[in-house]
């Protein structure tokens, strides 16, 4: 069974092939507003290193935000259409709930977060203990010095310093399954919505 993971909610353009329980590949690629041009290619050429096909993805996982609009847009759309055209499950995940990947398996009270310009972020906080996370503060649109103000006794974890470990949120549960691709919406979030 192979999964491809893919997230481009910030300006990092991150990719995954996953078989069983191994990690095949991973990419890390700082993007300057061009995941639009680079995400096909990079799925195929990470594709075609390992000799697999489109026909070998079982599923599809993909960061639903929140985070850059256009960002979150274009993995959400191509994740779309693979899993149609493919007619494989579509599974998303909160975008958020990836930058704070890494501290999932540590008991402790984090907020994840990234920036979203002109002194805000996207944000969530949560508690974890004993492999149960616990959300403190769903995803918000919230201007950065009230995140600290409000949540100055957690530790806090930038999106501008990606440290993803996939196979923990996976491990975790962290994803929905998309039961109809058609009605699958990212999460945007924004002033005044």
């Amino acid at each position: 069974m192979h999964k491809l993971v893919i997230d481009t909610s910030n300006r990092y353009l991150y990719l995954v092939l996953i078989k069983g329980e191994k990690i095949l590949a991973e990419k890390l690629l700082v993007g300057n507003n061009n995941h639009s041009e680079k995400l096909i290619d990079v799925i195929k050429d990470t594709m075609k290193s390992l000799n697999l096909k489109a026909s070998d993805l079982d599923q599809i996982y993909v960061g639903r935000g929140p985070g850059s609009y256009t960002g979150v847009r274009v993995a959400c759309t191509v994740a779309k259409v693979l899993a149609y055209i493919k007619n494989i499950g579509l599974y998303s995940f909160d975008s958020l709930d990836l930058v704070l990947s890494a501290q999932l398996e540590k008991n402790g009270r984090y907020v994840s977060y990234m920036d979203a310009r002109r002194g805000f972020c996207y944000a969530k906080a949560v508690e974890v203990r004993s492999d149960l996370v616990k959300v403190r503060q769903s995803d918000i649109y919230i201007s950065f010095e009230e995140l600290k103000t409000k949540y100055n006794d957690y530790q806090f974890i930038s999106a501008d310093i990606p440290n993803y470990k996939i196979m923990s949120l996976i491990k975790l549960g962290l994803y929905v399954k998309e039961t109809n691709i058609h009605r699958f919406i990212p999460t945007y979030l924004r002033s005044g919505v």
